[in-house]
């Protein structure tokens, strides 16, 4: 049985580290994934997923990690300027969206 936890990925994505945290805390209503450039430290990107994702995802895999940061950068997080924050308070769409299942 797999115990939830954080989990700490790192990624290179156009020549840029990320640092992805995804905290499975079981005590946590949602499961929060978290990526900010290894650069400016002070922007980031925030998804909460609910649980029910993990049956069909596995959110520390990384390319899924990949998939998410690229989607935020597509879709106008500028992770290259400090203080730009992009959040989206239920992610569970981008499972089918962005064809995330395992």
């Amino acid at each position: 049985m797999k115990l939830f936890t954080k989990e700490v990925k790192k990624i290179v994505i156009d020549e840029c580290l990320f640092h992805c945290i995804i905290d499975q805390t079981p005590s946590n209503e949602s499961i929060s994934f978290k990526v900010y450039p290894s650069k400016t430290k002070t922007s980031y990107f925030f998804i909460l997923f609910s649980w029910k994702v993990n049956w069909s995802t596995n959110l520390c895999e990384p390319s899924v990690c990949a998939s998410l940061i690229k989607y935020a950068i597509k879709n106008g997080w500028d992770y290259t300027k400090e203080k730009i924050v992009m959040k989206i308070e239920q992610g569970d769409f981008l499972v089918k969206e962005l064809r995330l299942e395992s």
